[in-house]
């Protein structure tokens, strides 16, 4: 149990800054913003994530890896509000 805990952690890991560079390319090239984009990033996730439980034979963990989807998404959304640039306004008032 604990070695696949320990997998999914990985995994989601691996996954967050791919998940990230998702997002900044929804975010140039389509329409969406604010509040669709952690929604887009948490989906992204989850489907990188079951490609890779596919992907290397854990058909039968797809939950789980969905579920570690879903923590790399959230994470990925994260990372991306602490590196995004901020704008000169909020330097003003901060």
């Amino acid at each position: 149990m604990q070695n696949e805990l320990i997998q999914l952690l990985a995994v989601a890991v691996v996954i967050a800054p791919m998940t990230t560079g998702f997002t900044e390319i929804y975010k140039r090239y389509t329409p969406a913003e604010g509040k669709l984009l952690p929604v887009l990033a948490i989906g992204t996730a989850v489907v990188l994530s079951i490609i890779w439980a596919v992907a290397f034979g854990h058909t039968s963990l797809i939950g789980q890896y969905a579920l570690s989807g879903v923590l790399s998404g959230l994470s990925a959304v994260g990372v991306y509000n602490l590196v995004k640039p901020s704008k000169p306004e909020d330097k003003a008032n901060g």
